[in-house]
Order: structure tokens, then C-alpha cells, then sequence
């Protein structure tokens, strides 16, 4: 590349409006200097390169004239993606051969096109030489991880992306040691669990399926009360109310018929929700017809409560215990959360007085 030094100290000493002599001052040097930088027969040296670059508030690449390279980079990076997403491979791959032949050391280029050969691996069943090539990629990416500026993109996802390779190449044995290595928080609680069932190890498949499973379940929990405050404060009741029907359903089925859950108590919170949702919208045998299904579900619960993973159906790792800051009590909770909802706390603190009078 040609570097166009002369023309970019030019270019940054009239935007701001100086003359030689007093860029020549303001660096340190003589008039002379700052005239043969201009005419490309000289180049300052390193200590007044620094020098010019903190003056003209910009890094020193961009003072040398990297800057176009650069965005030839990020144009590569673009143009790869874009490919793959159009699964066009052959012109893909010609693109990626190229991209890192002229920016080897650039985060952007080298991660998008060890993506791009997982992809074609993947769906071409290319071989192992293409998911070889990918693996040497991610793990080059982890060293550049510094230019990274994508917040989707971390070393956990490309260590991900790296373990998944592993699997790809067979490699079930090298691919759990991965896994295990970088399962922060659990993250591969899934995928450990999968890959030790394949190999036939259930028992020790079994904990880490466990653990994932609570995990999801809470997930879905905290998603399904989320959506539905979402539905329900964008004027779509419908929406609001089946989202927490399902959850409900979904939780239904890992209950273990011969004890009280804590799913139980998680019914109570998806039907007192219904119910709040049937309110707000006006429909009062709705909100009749949840809130006594709450009821009864906040009464099952209290008369037994458990709040041990125990009671979970599938569930076979460790004892884990379940919290919420629903109420001391299912019924409790139920309480606390009609009479805060300012829109139909009369309505229904109201109707929830009547169906505990209707019990006694």
C-alpha cells in the first residue's frame, strides 16, 4: 500500500487552520522540516510521528494512511458474511482464500471466515480438511480477540463454536474436555449432558441434563413472565394470557403426580397473571374463572410446600432449592400482587375477599 504521509499531514494541519511555522512550533521543529514532510522528500522520525499524531488528535496508523486498509477489511469481513448467508460457497471461498492473505492478523476477517468454512463443512459435508481449517481460524480469532468490537461475540461463543468442531471431526472425546473446560455458569450443561449419552455414559449424562433442565425451565419462566408484561402493556390481552397458559402447561407436565412442586406455586404466579390480564382487559368471568384457579392452585401448594428439586419430574442431580419473591406464601403472593396492580386492585382484592369467604 502506498503510504501518503506528506498528504495527510497536509491535509490535518489546514483543518485546523495553521500555517507551517506554527505546526513547526507546535511539534518542535523548523519550518523546513514541516515543508519537506509536505513534499514527500523527507519523513519525520518516530519520537515526532507520536508527536504529530497526539497534536493532531489520531492514532499513528491513521497518520501513516492505514485507515483505508482498514475499511478494506471490514468491506472483506462484510462481503464474506454475505456470502455465506446467501450459501453461495464457491465464490465464498475464493473470497476468504484472498481476505486472509491480505489481512491475516484482523479479527473481523479471520472470525467471519473460519464461520463461513464451519458453514460449508457443515452443509457440504466437505471434510475434515474445511473443519480443520475452521478450528486453526477460531483459535486465531481468540488471540486477536482484542479488535473485537461485536458486544455478540466473546471467547466463551468461540470456544463454543470450537467444541462444536470437535463433534464435527468425531472427535466426541476431545470436544467433552472442551466443553467441561468452558461450561461457566453451566452454559454447557446441555450439550455435555448430549455428548455423554451418545457415548453411552447415562450416569454421568444425567446431572448435567438436570442441571439443564432447571436452568431452561427458569429461563422459560422469567421469558414467559416477561412476554407476557410485554403483551399485556402493548394493549394485546390475548397474547399476554396465552403465553402464561402455556407456561403453565409446560410446567404441568413436570410435576410429579404424588407430591406438591414448586411448580405449583409458579401455576399460582402464570393464573394470578391470567387473571390481572382478564381484569385489565374487562372480562370478569375470565378473571373469576383464573383467579379461583389460582386459589386452589396457592391453596395445594401452602398445605405442602416444597421447594426442592427434588419434586421435579426428570430431575436427577443435586438437591437445588428454588426461591422466588412471589410471598411468604402462595397466598400471600397472590395478595401482594392484586393489590399492587393499580389498574384493578378494587376489582380484584375485591373479588379474591369473595372466593376466600365462598371457602369458609
Amino acid at each position: 500500500m502506498k503510504l501518503t504521509l506528506d498528504e495527510t499531514i497536509r491535509k490535518h494541519r489546514k483543518a485546523l487552520g495553521l500555517t507551517q511555522e506554527q505546526l513547526a512550533e507546535a511539534v518542535g521543529v523548523t519550518t523546513g522540516a514541516v515543508s519537506k514532510w509536505e513534499s514527500a522528500l523527507s519523513n519525520p522520525d518516530i519520537g515526532t510521528l507520536i508527536a504529530l499524531a497526539d497534536f493532531f488528535e489520531v492514532s499513528v496508523d491513521v497518520l501513516l494512511g492505514y485507515q483505508l486498509q482498514c475499511r478494506t477489511a471490514e468491506l472483506a469481513s462484510k462481503k464474506i458474511r454475505e456470502l455465506r448467508n446467501a450459501e453461495n460457497y464457491e465464490e465464498g471461498y475464493a473470497e476468504v482464500e484472498k481476505a486472509l492473505q491480505r489481512f491475516p492478523n484482523n479479527f473481523e476477517v479471520v472470525y467471519q471466515s473460519a464461520r463461513f468454512l464451519h458453514l460449508v463443512g457443515f452443509s457440504k459435508k466437505s471434510g475434515r480438511s474445511v473443519f480443520e481449517k475452521a478450528l486453526a481460524l477460531y483459535e486465531r480469532a481468540c488471540g486477536l480477540l482484542s479488535q473485537n468490537t461485536d458486544e455478540t461475540i466473546s471467547d466463551q461463543s468461540i470456544q463454543f463454536a470450537i467444541g462444536e468442531l470437535y463433534v464435527l471431526l468425531d472427535d466426541h472425546e476431545r470436544a467433552l474436555r472442551h466443553f467441561q473446560k468452558y461450561n461457566v455458569r453451566g452454559i454447557n450443561n446441555a450439550t455435555i449432558g448430549f455428548l455423554l449419552a451418545q457415548m453411552k455414559q447415562y450416569e454421568k449424562a444425567l446431572p448435567y441434563l438436570s442441571d439443564s433442565l432447571l436452568d431452561s425451565v427458569v429461563q422459560m419462566l422469567r421469558t414467559a413472565i416477561g412476554l407476557a408484561n410485554c403483551y399485556g402493556n402493548s394493549g394485546e390481552a390475548d397474547a399476554s394470557i396465552e403465553v402464561l397458559l402455556w407456561m403453565h402447561g409446560v410446567l404441568d407436565g413436570l410435576k410429579k403426580t404424588e407430591r406438591t412442586s414448586y411448580f405449583t406455586r409458579a401455576q399460582a404466579m402464570m393464573l394470578c397473571g391470567c387473571a390481572q390480564v382478564a381484569a385489565d382487559k374487562g372480562d370478569a368471568e375470565k378473571t373469576e374463572q383464573y383467579l379461583r384457579l389460582a386459589l386452589k392452585a396457592a391453596r395445594v401448594f401452602d398445605a405442602a410446600p416444597d421447594f426442592a428439586s427434588g419434586s421435579i419430574r426428570f430431575y436427577h442431580g443435586k438437591e437445588q432449592t428454588f426461591g422466588d419473591d412471589f410471598g411468604e406464601t402462595a397466598m400471600r403472593g397472590i395478595e401482594k400482587a392484586l393489590t399492587e396492580d393499580e389498574r384493578t386492585s378494587p376489582i380484584l382484592t375485591e373479588l379474591w375477599r369473595k372466593l376466600i369467604n365462598e371457602e369458609q
